[in-house]
C-alpha cells in the first residue's frame, strides 16, 4: 500500500492547505490571467453589410484575446489589407459583393496559407454548404448564429480544430471534415480570480463553460444547463458546501452519471487499495490524524476516488467523485484530468 500522508497535525484541518500557499496562489492566477490577456489574436471582418458588421465588432470586441485590426467591404479590399497587416483569422461573408467570397477564399490560401477562416453564410441548402466545406475553410456558421455559438467557433479555429453546426451533421457522411459538439461545463466557485483562470483555459480548448458562485446557484444551472461535467470547490461559503453539492450531484437519479471533479488545495491520500472507502475509513482512526476532518483518496491504479469527511454534526460522510483538480491551476495538469474524465465517462 502506497500512501500520500499530510504532515501536520494541525487541530484546525482547514487551516493546513490554505496557511502553506495562498500567496502563491493569488500570484499564480494573476500572472495566468496577465499572461492569457497578453495572447492576443489578429482578426479580419469581411462584411458588406454596414450593420452586420457593427454586430460582429460588438460581439467581437467583448472577447479580450482578439484584436480587431480591420474591417472591409469587398473582396478586394481584404487582399490589399492582407499585404498591410498581420492577420491570424479571417471572419468572411462568403456572399461578400457577389461570388468575391469565393474567389478570396482561393487566393487567400495561396498566398496565406496560416491564415485560418471562418465563413458566415445565409445559405441553407445543400449544394452550397458542400462547395463551401469543400474549399477548406476552418468553420463555416449561419449568419443568424448565437454569439456564443460564434465566440466558441473562433476558441476552436484559434486551436486549429475545425468547427461546423451540429445541423450540419447530414452532409458530413459526404464532405471531408467533421461536425464537432461542443462539451460543456460548469465551475462552481466563490472565487471570481479563480473561475476566471479556469474559464480562459477551457474556453480556449473549445469548451462551453458556465459558471456559479454557491450551492445554490450551482443545482441551479446543472438542472438548468445540463452540463456534460462539473468541476467544484471544495469549500465555498461553509467547509461543507462544495461537499454537499458534490453529494447531492451523485446521489440525484438524474444527476449521477454526470462526472465530478473536486477542485481543491487540500492534499490527497494516493493508494493502492482499489477499496478507496475502506483506505479511508482506516486512516481516520489513526491517532495522529483523528482531528483531520477531510479526506481526498484516489486509486492510481483505477482510478478511482473519493471523499470521506466528518460533517457539522460529527457524522462520518462518504461518497465517490470522478477525480481532484489541485489549486492553484494548472492548465497542463486541469486539461488532461478533464479529458481522461470524459473519456473514460463515454466508456
Amino acid at each position: 500500500m502506497l500512501y500520500n500522508i499530510p504532515k501536520s497535525t494541525d487541530k484546525n484541518p482547514y487551516k493546513i492547505p490554505f496557511q502553506r500557499g495562498m500567496a502563491t496562489m493569488y500570484f499564480c492566477l494573476r500572472s495566468s490571467i496577465e499572461k492569457m490577456k497578453s495572447e492576443t489574436t489578429n482578426i479580419i471582418i469581411a462584411e458588406d453589410h454596414e450593420i452586420f458588421r457593427e454586430g460582429l465588432k460588438m460581439v467581437l470586441g467583448k472577447m479580450k484575446e482578439l484584436n480587431i485590426v480591420a474591417e472591409v467591404s469587398d473582396g478586394f479590399e481584404l487582399l490589399e489589407v492582407l499585404k498591410k497587416i498581420n492577420t491570424h483569422i479571417i471572419l468572411l461573408d462568403i456572399e461578400i459583393c457577389g461570388t468575391q467570397g469565393f474567389e478570396s477564399i482561393k487566393k487567400i490560401q495561396k498566398t496565406y496559407p496560416d491564415i485560418k477562416i471562418i465563413v458566415l453564410t445565409m445559405f441553407n441548402d445543400n449544394e452550397v454548404l458542400s462547395k463551401i466545406a469543400k474549399t477548406g475553410v476552418h468553420c463555416f456558421l449561419p449568419k443568424n448564429s448565437e454569439k456564443k455559438i460564434i465566440k466558441r467557433a473562433i476558441h476552436l479555429v484559434i486551436e486549429g480544430k475545425l468547427f461546423f453546426p451540429l445541423h450540419f451533421n447530414e452532409y458530413s457522411n459526404n464532405l471531408n471534415f467533421t461536425a464537432m459538439k461542443t462539451t460543456k461545463i460548469l465551475i462552481v466557485d466563490d472565487d471570481i480570480d479563480v473561475i476566471t483562470v479556469i474559464e480562459t483555459i477551457l474556453s480556449k480548448k473549445g469548451y462551453e463553460v458556465i459558471t456559479a458562485m454557491n450551492k445554490e446557484e450551482g443545482m441551479k444551472k446543472i438542472r438548468e444547463e445540463n452540463p456534460d461535467l462539473a468541476i467544484l470547490d471544495v469549500m465555498m461559503t461553509t467547509h461543507y458546501e462544495g461537499f454537499e453539492l458534490a453529494k447531492e450531484i451523485t446521489e440525484d437519479p438524474e444527476l449521477k452519471n454526470m462526472p465530478v471533479l473536486m477542485q481543491t488545495s487540500i492534499e490527497v491520500l494516493i493508494t493502492t487499495r482499489p477499496d478507496v472507502q475502506e483506505m479511508a475509513r482506516e486512516f481516520r482512526k489513526n491517532p495522529g490524524f483523528k482531528d483531520l476532518h477531510v479526506l481526498l483518496v484516489k486509486d492510481i491504479i483505477t482510478g478511482k476516488a473519493g471523499i470521506d469527511y466528518l460533517s457539522e454534526k460529527g457524522k462520518t460522510v462518504w461518497f465517490p467523485v470522478d477525480g481532484f483538480v489541485a489549486k492553484p491551476v494548472d492548465p497542463g495538469k486541469i486539461l488532461p484530468e478533464i479529458e481522461k474524465v470524459l473519456t473514460a465517462r463515454k466508456n
